[in-house]
Formats: structure tokens, C-alpha cells, sequence
């Protein structure tokens, strides 16, 4: 079995409803590819949720546009 037949005869057995525990595909000692069936207590099939959208970092601040003599001050005037 090649690497893509294991790959799709996993998904198939896993998108079936009355399937227990999940399947999934490794290549075995010979070279060859094979199916597991992976089953242990509490093991749920996950299925994406909402929309996933990417994160992107915030922009820097602006420069201050004041005059550097009065960056520096309080708001209540000098120290």
C-alpha cells in the first residue's frame, strides 16, 4: 500500500459514523505504509469549529507629533 492509498483509506474509515477510535497511516518496517487504529479512553474526534483566521502583529505608535521640548513635561508642568 502506498503512502497516499493509506492516507485516503484512513480518512474514509475515520469520516465513517459508526467507526471507533480514529485511524491513521505509518509506514511499517519494510518500507511499506499500513493503517493503525488508535483507541484509548476519552480519545474524540476533533472537527474544526468557526472560522480560523490569522493573527497579525499591531502596528508601531506614531512618532509624538509635539515638539521635543514638550514631549517630556507632565501634564501639570515640569517636576
Amino acid at each position: 500500500m502506498t503512502k497516499d492509498e493509506a492516507t485516503v483509506e484512513a480518512a474514509r474509515r475515520n469520516a465513517d459514523k459508526t467507526e471507533r477510535g480514529l485511524w491513521s497511516a505509518r509506514e511499517n518496517a519494510s518500507g511499506g505504509w499500513e493503517l493503525v487504529h488508535v483507541s484509548a479512553p476519552g480519545l474524540k474526534r476533533i472537527r474544526p469549529t468557526g472560522s480560523h483566521e490569522e493573527s497579525r502583529p499591531k502596528p508601531s505608535e506614531p512618532p509624538d507629533p509635539r515638539p521635543t521640548i514638550t514631549q517630556n513635561i507632565p501634564p501639570y508642568g515640569p517636576i
